[in-house]
Order: structure tokens, then C-alpha cells, then sequence
């Protein structure tokens, strides 16, 4: 069956272009374009260069608080979606009454497993209790394109959730985070650029959050390591929050020299392919996303078992995964011996993982799974 050019509404509460969400709603959007039909975006704040493959519209929430401007947000976009006719419409946030929802939001509910009157009568977290089940409660119509399987099997505990509407997505990396053929060259220029010596070792870290992607564990991990190691290594943060508490750290335990925060970039496949690991002691990530850039770029990995790409890094042997509940003496012994290991055979098994295993399509099967909404209306 050949769908006719729609007309598409996304929404989601905020753009900026170097978070993972965001990445993956302009690949899916942009697709939807190329694909013929017409985009018009909601948000409440925008942040960086409007894209001309887009309608942007910026629906500013008010309130006190957060989830009264959120609350205020669905009013004003249900008023415009009710005034217009899109053929779907798609929530990459917990929006009531979407078509289709990009779940890249953990499990709410169950973060409350013990739930205390106090706690149930908290008006934050009656709207955000409210706003879940109105996406996967049984009384839903919205498709949910799920991108973990741990979140999956929670989202289903709470809600009994039909498996008619569930998509389960593979992971979409970036093709430009594949190592290229000239992958030597582009490391010699990196490390010459921001003046590193081969001989030093480069941890990367890699995303916005950095309270939850830890990289307060990341600098304790750094200041534990013995002397002759920790004078060639240095930690790399790329990313956006405010770094001020994790530079006093860092001069407290005395590597502030070694610590460099390089705020959010475009450049990130030149980090992945210049640095000698990755380092992800992610409090929590529903998926983790840089973990699977750095396996199509032949990075070695340490993560936490908590993030949901982990399994990639344990099937594929490519690095090591932290066990949970979190140790720091873990940490500090795991990052210790890879950074003094050889790297290659780590760095083979990344690349034939890469090879091998459905990493790129995620896109693909969410327009997809939008065009068969539609179709099946």
C-alpha cells in the first residue's frame, strides 16, 4: 500500500541540539520529510538554528512550577492540534492523546514503589502519574515505540500494556560515528589540535546531565588512579551543565589540570576517535546511546549495568560493565586495569559487533510504524 504525503505534528517540551532525544527526533523527522510528508513541530522551547525542513512552533507553558507550564503546554497543543488535521501525531514526550510516542522516558510510576498518602497527594506527582497513564493506561489508543527492554517490561508491569501497542526499536546510531578508513589520521589531528601526546590516555565522557551520567564518579575514579597513571591520563567531558561544583572537586582531589569540560559539540565522532576510552557510570540512561557510538567508532567501553546499552557492551565483549547496586572501588579498580591494558582485542570485537548487529535502523522502523498508523485508520 503506497500512503498519500501527510501532514505530521511532533511534539516534545524542549530542543537542543546536542541531547540524545533530540538527535533522534530530527533523524525520524527529517526522514519523515524525505519521505514526502510535511512536518510542523510543538515545543515550548527551542534552543539553536530553526531547521528549514520544519514548521517550528514554540508554545511557551505558564505556571509556578514545572509541571503547571507542562500542564499548560498540552492545553494550548491540543487547542492547535483540534484546529488542524494531521494524519498523526507524534509525542517524544508523555503528551495525552498522541498517536504515537517515542519512549525515551523511563518508567515514572515506578520510581514509587512504596507510595506514602503524603507522596500521592504531591500535585507534581498526581500530573505526571496522570500524564503515563493517559499515554500507556488500558484506555490509550497511542502506539509506543519502545527503546528498552527493561523500561518495556516495567511500562507492561504497571500498565498491562497490549503488545499491539508496543514497537520495540533497534538502536539508530549516526552512521558518521562508524570508524572510517582514515580513523589514524583524524586521532593525530585531534590530539595535535588540543595538544595531547600519543602516549597520554584520553577518557571520554559524553552527555548532557552530568549528576546522572556521573561524572562526579568519573573525577573520584580519575584521582584514585596511582600516580604514574594518573599524570598521563586526563578525563574529556563533552556536554552541557553547570560545571562549577565538578571543577572544585577536581581541585580538591587535585586533577583539575586533568580535567577538561568541552561543553556540547558538533565534533563528537573526532572525540570518539581520538580518545582511548569511554566512560559511562551513568547513575541511570534508559539506553545510552554514546555507548553504542563508541562501539561503531572501535572505542573500548566501562559502563554501569543500569544503562540499557549495556547488554550491547556484555554480548559484544568490547569493554566492561559495572555491577550494580554501584561500587566506586569497582570503578576506580575496572578503570585502572583498562586504561594499563592493551586495547586492541577490545577494540576488534567493537568494530565486528558494528559489522555485524542491527545498530542504525531505529528510523527506518519508526516512520514505519507512524506510516502504519496511518494506514490503519
Amino acid at each position: 500500500m503506497v500512503l498519500k504525503r501527510m501532514r505530521l505534528a511532533f511534539a516534545l517540551y524542549k530542543y537542543f541540539p546536542y541531547g540524545g532525544l533530540a538527535r533522534d527526533f530530527v533523524r525520524i523527522a527529517k526522514l519523515c520529510v524525505e519521505k514526502g510528508h510535511s512536518v510542523d513541530v510543538y515545543v515550548m522551547e527551542w534552543q539553536g538554528d530553526l531547521m528549514p525542513d520544519f514548521n517550528v512552533h514554540i508554545l511557551s507553558g505558564k505556571g509556578w512550577s514545572n509541571h503547571a507550564k507542562v500542564g499548560d503546554f498540552h492545553q494550548r497543543l491540543n487547542e492547535k492540534l483540534t484546529a488542524e488535521n494531521y494524519g498523526v501525531v507524534i509525542g517524544f514526550n508523555k503528551i495525552p492523546d498522541v498517536d504515537v510516542y517515542y519512549a525515551a522516558d523511563p518508567c515514572y510510576i515506578d520510581r514509587f514503589k512504596k507510595k506514602s498518602l503524603l507522596q500521592t497527594l504531591n500535585p507534581r506527582f498526581r500530573f505526571y502519574a496522570a500524564v503515563e497513564q493517559a499515554v500507556f493506561g488500558i484506555k490509550s489508543k497511542t502506539l509506543c515505540l519502545m527503546i528498552s527492554d527493561v523500561q518495556t517490561t516495567l511500562f507492561k508491569k504497571h500498565y498491562e500494556i497490549t503488545d499491539d501497542r508496543l514497537v520495540m526499536l533497534p538502536p539508530g546510531i549516526d552512521a558518521d560515528r562508524r570508524k572510517p578508513k582514515n580513523a589514524a589520521e583524524i586521532r593525530k589531528k585531534f590530539r595535535v589540535e588540543h595538544q595531547f601526546d600519543e602516549q597520554d590516555l584520553l577518557i571520554l565522557m559524553v552527555g548532557t546531565g552530568f549528576k546522572t551520567k556521573g561524572v562526579d564518579r568519573a573525577v573520584n575514579a580519575l584521582a584514585s588512579l596511582p600516580s604514574g597513571l594518573r599524570n598521563k591520563t586526563y578525563l574529556i567531558v563533552v556536554g552541557e551543565d553547570d560545571i562549577a561544583s565538578y571543577e572544585r572537586s577536581a581541585a580538591e582531589k587535585g586533577v583539575a589540570d586533568h580535567v577538561l569540560f568541552m561543553g556540547g559539540r558538533s565534533d563528537v565522532p573526532g572525540f570518539l576517535l581520538g580518545c582511548d576510552m569511554l566512560l559511562h557510570p551513568a547513575r541511570k540512561d534508559n539506553t545510552g546511546t554514546v555507548i553504542l557510538e563508541a562501539m561503531v567508532a572501535g572505542l573500548p567501553m566501562l559502563v554501569t549495568s543500569v544503562c540499557g546499552y549495556a547488554k550491547h557492551v556484555l554480548k559484544s565483549g568490547a569493554g566492561d560493565v559495572l555491577s550494580a547496586p554501584f561500587s566506586e572501588g569497582e570503578l576506580n579498580e575496572k578503570l585502572q586495569t583498562m586504561l594499563s591494558s592493551d586495547k586492541s582485542e577490545w577494540v576488534a570485537k567493537a568494530l565486528k559487533y558494528a559489522d555485524e548487529e542491527d545498530l542504525y535502523s531505529m528510523p527506518e522502523k519508526a516512520v514505519k510504524a507512524i506510516e502504519s498508523m496511518a494506514g490503519s485508520r
